[in-house]
């Protein structure tokens, strides 16, 4: 019975499978159809699309998608620049000291620190009465030596004539002396007839000996009266001078430093009253590279700033010496730039301030001339020759001769800095060297001018990105 029972059991549970499995198909087979059916107009659409979709046309890039800037390759004309700093000082200036002592008796109102005066204007005047009677009395000892010069003339002139008077006197008694010795010879005279005519004769030699004696002494007189007269002229002439020096005068156009005495002070001698500044003419030290030797010459250019060296300098100047020597310790010459100015200008310079300047020295040689930024470690990016639209980018090897600061508007307007390269280091003539978005070029890659010369004779085409197409239908709308 157990067996009988058993096998009814599994009977039973053998159908119940079998009607769930029948339930479970009932459910699946209406989803299966539907995902057929959805497949079938799925498929049928995209047969559709395809059977009618239009023919696209798959065109080349015309151009690359980055546009850069770029500078011909040409040689220009350029000076180099040379930076400095100096102290302007002026080129003549003078300490008045007083060359005489006194009291001050005048000191015009309008002389005062800070005002300008003319060559010889009046500063201060010294009492001067005791060098004026000083001058008139080394005037009255000139004109009293001179009068005994003119007498000694006339004594000479007379003692002359006196040698002369005697002279013929002993000629003439040494005639009748010899006319006595004859008539003595013949008995018609006498002895003592000789003996006075004789004696008269001695008399007369001895005036005569006399007489040119004085006349003798006459020139070593005259030149003991001309010695007094050069001594007493001298004296003139120094009081003559402290008269003038009573009145201290500007030496020349100039400004006052400083003006110190006030009427009724007492001044001695060297004594300093007052300081004048010439500002017409300023002289400026400038410490230059010791390499800028070779460059700077005698006239060049000079720009001077007060502040920082942009825009229009406030001064120029030129250099007038360069000193022979450079400083070891700061492998630097010094050049000296003279600087002509209206003394009389607001903004005029002034010794002691402190300036920026900048040489400029003529280049010889014309050079390819490039922004600084073109430049990364000596190495330029050039626009190679068009091909089919577009450049491609070659990186090509430079040298930088030396650089400068500047406006160059014949290149670029926009730049300031910039490079000079050195002859034969340089890009070849006429090549587009790119000065822009240099941080996203690489060699080979392909770009377009913005302005390119090329392109500037033919009719602008499409420009389409590079690895993009436009599809387009046969009518050739996209």
């Amino acid at each position: 019975m157990s067996r009988n029972h058993e096998h009814r059991g599994a009977s039973v549970q053998s159908q119940k499978k079998g009607d769930s499995s029948a339930k479970l198909f009932l459910v699946i087979l209406p989803r299966a159809l539907a995902v057929i059916v959805l497949l079938a107009i799925a498929t049928g659409i995209v047969a559709l699309l395809i059977v009618t979709r239009g023919k696209s046309e798959k065109r080349p890039p015309e151009v690359a998608s980055v546009v850069v800037h770029a500078i011909d390759s040409q040689h220009h004309p350029t000076d180099r620049i040379w930076s400095g700093y100096g102290t302007a000082r002026t080129m003549r200036s003078a300490e008045l000291v007083a060359e005489v002592g006194g009291r001050v008796i005048e000191r015009p109102d309008a002389v005062e620190a800070g005002s300008r005066v003319q060559r010889g204007d009046l500063i201060v005047r010294l009492e001067d009465a005791d060098y004026i009677n000083a001058l008139d009395s080394a005037q009255q000892a000139v004109k009293a030596i001179e009068a005994q010069i003119e007498g000694l003339d006339v004594e000479e002139e007379q003692t002359q004539l006196q040698v002369q008077y005697a002279s013929e006197e002993i000629e003439a008694a040494k005639r009748d002396l010899q006319r006595i010795d004859e008539a003595i010879d013949a008995g018609a005279a006498n002895a003592g007839e000789r003996d006075a005519v004789y004696a008269a004769l001695l008399r007369t030699q001895r005036q005569l000996a006399t007489l040119r004696q004085q006349l003798d002494l006459i020139p070593s007189r005259r030149l003991n009266l001309q010695a007094q007269l050069s001594s007493q002229r001298a004296n003139s002439r120094v009081a003559q001078q402290n008269v003038e020096r009573s009145s201290i005068r500007a030496p020349f156009d100039a400004e006052l430093q400083s003006v110190t005495p006030r009427e009724g002070d007492w001044v001695a001698l060297g004594t300093s009253v007052a300081r004048v500044v010439d500002l017409s003419r300023l002289e400026i030290p400038l410490k230059l590279p010791a390499s800028s030797s070779s460059w700077v010459r005698l006239g060049d250019e000079v720009q001077f700033w007060v502040r920082d060296p942009v825009g229009t300098p406030d001064w120029k100047g030129e250099i007038v010496r360069v000193a022979p020597e450079a400083d070891a310790s700061s492998r630097t010459i010094t050049v000296y730039a003279e600087v002509k100015q209206d003394p009389t200008d607001a903004h005029r310079l002034l010794p002691g301030q402190f300036v920026h300047g900048r040489v400029l020295t003529h280049d010889e040689h014309d050079r390819v001339i490039l922004p600084r930024r073109a430049v990364q470690s000596n190495t330029v990016y050039v626009a190679g020759p068009m091909q089919d639209g577009y450049r491609l980018i070659e990186k090509v090897p430079v040298r930088i001769a030396y650089s400068f600061e500047g406006r160059r508007p014949e290149i670029d307007p926009n730049e300031r800095e910039w490079v000079a390269l050195e002859l034969g280091q340089e890009p070849v003539q006429g090549s587009h060297i790119v000065v822009s978005l240099l941080d996203q070029i690489v060699t080979g890659m392909r770009v377009r001018l913005d302005r390119d010369p090329a392109l500037e004779s033919t009719p602008s085409a499409e420009i389409t990105p590079v690895g993009n197409e436009t599809p387009r239908d046969e009518g050739g709308e996209p």
